[in-house]
């Protein structure tokens, strides 16, 4: 996907694909890049306008949060010798 910052439909495809992650990236990108702004500041003011869009932030937060519990109970069942297996092989 080819992302054009300075045309607001580009960035909200673009924010589409993973709302929240994007969505902090949009801010990271407003504050180094003020060349930006305009179009990135109007691609802010649909997503807050919409609640599709909106709708779209709150299920991707919900599938994160529940991702990183289900995988916090794994961890936690997880016996200390397969813990030490586990980093030493991501190590």
């Amino acid at each position: 996907m080819l992302l054009d910052l300075n045309d607001p439909e580009s960035i909200l495809a673009w924010w589409r694909v993973f709302p929240e992650r994007h969505d902090g990236l949009l801010e990271h990108k407003l504050r180094l890049s003020p060349e930006f702004a305009p179009a990135i500041r109007e691609a802010q003011r649909r997503i807050a306008g919409s609640e599709e869009l909106q709708g779209m932030l709150a299920r991707s937060v919900t599938q994160r949060r529940v991702h990183e519990a289900s995988q916090a109970e794994r961890v936690s069942r997880m016996s200390s010798v397969e813990m030490l297996r586990r980093e030493l092989v991501t190590a």
